[in-house]
């Protein structure tokens, strides 16, 4: 889809100096005289005022909003049930070039053993996070035989005060769960004006977490645990969410490589 360009009248490029990337904004037709980069992907700036384009972080101010949804979704937690969800909703928006607020509701959830899964008793099998913050940053960004390998990445995490992600019960309140610590998911497409925006929530054939960390940041992934009256226990977990499409509300660019 082509990008609509939209100049912003008294804004230079200095303004909108890129602080660190990846980070998520927009290139714009600059006012004449003004522009830094020649295309409208704003990668390689030229000299100051030599180009057409110029790259304008997203604020919150702007309320940003992107939405998806996804096929089946399920979390896996090593010698404990699975709970499988025929599908996801997701919605959230952007609170900087690097933030945002999320929230994902799961559809037609049950554990192994066929009980109906959810986080109110009344909206049985419908499963949802407590609001979560989600974080641009690089699975990879290495140079390999004068080749660039980028790969980015969306971190979802509980978002302060919460230290939880999800609460729900299984079978009525015979079974409680809560998941905390935080789940990286890949984002594309990358360095272009879009409406798409596509997370990849997946599993390794091994039963890893595709990605389990930033590139030189410690392992960050999911912990759940289940309490059935005074027992409970915990296991390291994944989570899917299989065929998750999605979009801006406006066209946006993730910046991942260039300056």
């Amino acid at each position: 889809m082509a990008a609509l360009m939209v100049g912003v009248p008294g804004a230079s490029a200095a303004e909108y100096e890129v602080r660190g990337l990846p980070e998520l904004g927009r290139c714009v037709q600059a006012a004449p005289g003004t522009g830094v980069y020649p295309s409208n992907t704003c990668i390689t700036a030229g000299s100051p005022g030599t180009g057409s384009f110029e790259w304008i972080q997203v604020t919150a101010e702007e309320k940003r909003t992107f939405s998806g949804s996804g096929l089946e979704s399920i979390l896996t937690t090593v010698g404990h049930t699975t709970i499988r969800c025929t599908s996801a909703s997701l919605s959230g928006e952007y609170t900087g070039p690097k933030n945002a607020t999320v929230h994902i509701a799961f559809h037609g959830c049950t554990n192994s053993a066929g009980a109906q899964c959810q986080s109110e008793p009344t909206n049985k099998g419908e499963i949802s996070t407590l609001p979560l913050e989600g974080e641009l940053g690089f699975i990879k960004n290495q140079v390999k035989e004068g080749k660039t390998i980028i790969a980015v990445g969306f971190d979802l995490a509980p978002q302060t005060p919460f230290s939880d992600l999800i609460i729900f019960e299984c079978g009525g309140v015979a079974e409680s769960v809560r998941v905390d610590g935080s789940v990286i998911g890949r984002i594309k497409p990358l360095d272009k004006m879009t409406t798409v925006s596509n997370f990849i929530y997946k599993v390794t054939k091994t039963g890893k977490q595709a990605v389990e960390k930033f590139e030189g940041d410690p392992k960050d992934t999911l912990t759940t645990t289940f309490t059935s009256g005074i027992e409970s226990s915990s296991g390291a977990s994944t989570l899917t969410i299989k065929s998750e499409t999605g979009h801006y509300s406006t066209p946006l660019e993730i910046k991942a490589k260039g300056n």
